[in-house]
């Protein structure tokens, strides 16, 4: 016989089940950025930022093998280690607003002036009131020229001191601000107008542009014309920037082998972190070889994959010593302040020296640590996500530790840290002189030690990491004794 209608087993046998949220996507730090001029291509129309998995995409995308960007992209994917994409950034125009400025050179009278732009006059002591000096004449006459229907549907007028300073409303309307003509006493100059139109972003804007279109990526290369001063301009925004990220350039400026005002010493100088730069005479973008076999090692995740970029070779480049004489001196003075070269030692080997970013560290331990830090936050955000809470407890406290640890194991297995002695300052229970088995120790202050003040904001205590680096030998000397 049917049932007529079946009762749910919930109420005898009740089954919860729980699907904890999917955990943030970690960076890989794997992404390269290439900005440049890409024309026509149909895939920007809409976009700051496209990616491609290979050159034969960048091709079918209507990228020609000519194009500078198509070719720091062969360099990127013709390592020994290849990423999985790169990124292509668009470099884009601005629009400019036309202005100019009208400084008042003699005050006029009352009743006896008038001031014409652009089809509006004002006559003084009926359109605006003279002051008693300059500064506030130039006030008034910017208000009466607001106060204008013909003036104020295109321009916009302010006064500083003596000076007025007219403004296209819309930038790149096409009305940049002309002559300002005077009757009377009153002695008006006009400044040097800025012409409304467009123009080509530059460096720094199309860099800020790019970060608020995609912040995956983590290491940019600008392919096109690039001073030393923008240079500047573009790493002094990196430095400070969130997600951190490098700039990575090339220069063949010939005072770098002086290394004395040149781009390489300026950033010393400066003690920028963010920034990876190689002299080279034989690749406008040498640069990106190095960059593309950073990013295909960061790739890999697996039992010792770790690296540093001394010795690599640049597919693509020549050694700068390859057809040209490039002395011992040369090489020192670049790499004095910091900066890289892919030169030819021993006939037989070409090799990048030596992979530091210009305050001295190595780009090797940057972006490691930059990685582990990013791990470290996401998975502690991860648990507090997909718990119901985390208790202000040793245990809870033991929780977060093991989040911490996850990224701390991942470090030790790709051989970032190693097994060592710790050599720096006691923290805690870690002292001088202790050995560090896996390279790391976790610890943190005792929550019965807590204030009540850090209790009622639920504040964790703070959580110490110590890492021991697994470093990497760049130099060896060998004494040979023969005694015959």
């Amino acid at each position: 016989m049917a049932l007529k209608s079946s009762l749910p087993l919930d109420p005898v046998v009740n089954i919860i089940v729980n699907l904890s949220t999917v955990s943030a996507t970690r960076r890989k730090f794997n992404l390269a950025l290439l900005i440049g001029d890409v024309g026509s291509i149909a895939d920007f129309e809409n976009k700051r930022i496209v990616t491609y998995d290979s050159v034969d995409s960048m091709l079918q995308a209507g990228f020609k093998s000519s194009d500078r960007l198509y070719k720091a992209a062969a360099l990127i994917f013709g390592q020994a280690k290849i990423p999985p994409l790169v990124a292509i950034g668009k470099i884009s125009t601005t629009a400019v607003a036309g202005s100019n400025t009208y400084t008042i050179t003699t005050n006029g009278a009352a009743d006896t002036d008038t001031v014409s732009f652009n089809g509006s006059t004002l006559t003084a002591g009926t359109d605006y009131e003279v002051g008693a000096d300059s500064t506030v004449t130039a006030a008034a006459i910017a208000a009466a020229f607001n106060g204008k229907t013909v003036f104020s549907s295109i321009y916009m007028a302010t006064a500083a001191a003596a000076v007025i300073t007219i403004t296209e409303k819309t930038a790149a309307g096409g009305h940049t601000p002309g002559t300002m003509t005077c009757t009377g006493t009153i002695v008006i100059e006009d400044g040097t107008a800025i012409s409304s139109g467009t123009r080509a972003e530059t460096p720094v804007e199309t860099i800020e542009a790019c970060r608020q279109a995609d912040a995956e990526w983590y290491i940019a290369n600008y392919c096109a014309a690039i001073t030393n001063q923008e240079i500047l301009d573009v790493v002094e925004y990196i430095e400070a920037t969130k997600p951190t990220s490098v700039f990575a350039f090339t220069t063949s400026d010939a005072g770098s082998l002086i290394g004395e005002t040149d781009i390489f010493s300026q950033l010393k100088t400066k003690a920028y972190r963010r920034v990876i730069g190689q002299y080279s005479t034989t690749h406008q973008d040498a640069i990106c070889a190095i960059v593309g076999w950073a990013m295909g090692a960061m790739s890999a995740d697996t039992i010792n994959s770790s690296f540093t970029l001394a010795y690599k070779s640049e597919v693509g480049v020549d050694a700068e010593n390859a057809d040209q004489v490039f002395t011992t001196n040369m090489v020192n003075t670049i790499k004095g302040n910091y900066g890289n070269v892919y030169i030819n030692r021993g006939t037989y080997y070409n090799v990048f020296e030596e992979g530091r970013v210009s305050d001295g560290s190595w780009f090797d331990e940057i972006i490691y640590l930059d990685k582990y830090q990013n791990d470290m936050q996401l998975g502690i955000m991860d648990l507090f996500v997909n718990n119901n809470k985390i208790a202000q407890t040793e245990a809870g406290m033991t929780q977060i530790k093991n989040a911490v640890k996850v990224v701390c194991e991942d470090a030790y297995k790709v051989g970032f840290i190693a097994s060592g002695t710790w050599l720096g300052s006691s923290l805690l229970n870690l002292n001088y002189g202790d050995t560090l088995p896996n390279g790391y120790l976790i610890q943190s202050e005792a929550i019965a030690d807590q204030s009540q003040s850090d209790r009622d904001e639920r504040n964790a205590p703070p959580i110490y990491v110590s890492f021991k680096l697994a470093g990497a030998v760049h130099h060896v000397t060998v004494q040979v004794d023969v005694n015959r």
